[in-house]
């Protein structure tokens, strides 16, 4: 059995990968296990506080105490799924100036994830950033949030028109244009809903849509499926 395990950036990433890639890859004898960055400590819930990702140190901690805390275990991977919208720019961080200012988003993602695995520098973690967030996920298939909003046609319809021929990868991180940001202009009550609705729009609309339209996230799970 190998195990893989997935550091997350927040609610919507953990949802998705527990409902939709553990299935997945259970399919190939693959056991999946994700959990949310720990960014502190909540002392009114007297618990750890997870999710965001606002220094990379937290993000780097987490990865090392999880790869650590399986030294005596064979067969386990792990990975990341992270958004480049607002990703971590602080002096640890390996998004440097040089590659913040790489204009290609294929070619930025992919230079930031080698200076991720290099920071890391574990044989068996593979990094993965999402470009640009989670909600690219829902343009691949927009008509799919009227499962969720189904007086909202008329709004769904000028989402789609905002959006027209682009690529859902090549949504950008303008705080005004991401995709998150375009889904909220027409479907404001999305904003609130982001955790629960989400993920449920990305399962219906399928992996096989999902990788046909993402390519990079297709790569992803590629390297996954042949680790």
């Amino acid at each position: 059995m190998k195990y893989l395990n997935i550091i997350v950036e927040g609610s919507s990433e953990e949802t998705f990968v527990n409902d939709v890639l553990v299935r997945h890859f259970a399919q190939i004898g693959m056991c999946v296990s994700a959990r949310r960055i720990r960014t502190g400590w909540d002392g009114i819930n007297n618990k750890p506080a997870k999710g965001g990702l606002l220094k990379y140190s937290k993000f780097r901690n987490d990865v090392l105490k999880w790869i650590e805390s399986d030294r005596n275990r064979s067969g386990c991977w792990y990975t990341s799924m992270l958004d480049l919208y607002a990703f971590p720019k602080d002096d640890q961080s390996p998004y440097s100036t040089v590659i913040q200012k790489i204009t290609n988003p294929y070619q930025k993602i992919t230079t930031l994830e080698l200076a991720i695995a290099h920071d890391i520098a574990h044989e068996r973690f593979i990094p993965y950033v999402q470009l640009h967030e989670f909600e690219a996920f829902l343009l691949v298939d927009p008509d799919r949030l009227i499962t969720m909003y189904p007086e909202k046609q008329t709004w769904i319809n000028r989402l789609k028109r905002d959006i027209g021929t682009n690529q859902p990868e090549e949504i950008n991180e303008s705080p005004q244009t991401a995709p998150s940001k375009r889904i909220i202009k027409y479907l404001p009550e999305y904003e609130g809903q982001k955790a629960q609705v989400g993920p449920l729009v990305a399962e219906d609309i399928g992996l096989v849509e999902l990788r046909s339209k993402c390519p990079h996230f297709n790569d992803w799970i590629t390297k996954l499926e042949n680790i």
